[in-house]
């Protein structure tokens, strides 16, 4: 196989896995209104304040992986995610101001124990990646991802084991395959 051949295969195979990221996050379709069912309980709350806590950081890496990611993959996969999770969080700050609930999730460490802690605010991430050289930045920028995406699937998943609200678990179902998809595209990315 000669190296333009080669290159049209990773191109295929880089946009195939790019549709199939924005197929798994339902990138593009229209957010749908609050759950009629009102029932909810702490885990269906600490979940959308954790989706909440985990989109700003992520939202900070993805604009910058706009301006500085050197490969086309990394600006896709970067606009793809940006697109999804502000889906997303329409849902999620609907349900939060519908049910009465605070935003922001509590600070207490001992309630965070369950999905591995409270996310950073992504100042640090940001420096991080603001100063890395432009050969080194994609890689950087897809580890600090996968951590990311890895710490939302965790909520997630307690979610599932935990909520009673059958539309968030749902959304946390979604949130899982779609985080998962993301990670096992990034690990190829970052190789």
């Amino acid at each position: 196989m000669n190296a333009r051949t080669l290159g049209r295969s990773l191109g295929m195979l880089a946009g195939a896995a790019t549709a199939l990221v924005l197929a798994l996050s339902g990138c593009g379709s229209a957010p749908s209104a609050p759950a009629a069912n009102t029932s909810f309980n702490d885990a269906d709350v600490m979940f959308l304040q954790m989706m909440v806590a985990y989109h700003t950081p992520a939202e900070k890496l993805t604009a910058l992986a706009a301006q500085r990611a050197s490969r086309s993959e990394v600006k896709q996969l970067a606009a793809a995610i940006s697109v999804t999770e502000a889906d997303e969080q329409k849902k999620v700050m609907a349900w939060l101001q519908e049910w009465n609930q605070p935003t922001e999730p509590a600070t207490d460490k001992v309630l965070h124990a369950d999905h591995g802690g409270l996310p950073g605010d992504g100042k640090t991430e940001v420096a991080t990646l603001t100063k890395a050289p432009a050969d080194k930045f994609d890689k950087e920028f897809l580890t600090m991802l996968i951590g990311q995406q890895h710490g939302v699937v965790e909520a997630a998943r307690a979610e599932t084991a935990g909520g009673v609200n059958t539309e968030v678990k749902a959304l946390a179902q979604r949130v899982t395959d779609s985080r998962r998809a993301q990670v096992a595209y990034m690990l190829t990315l970052a190789q």
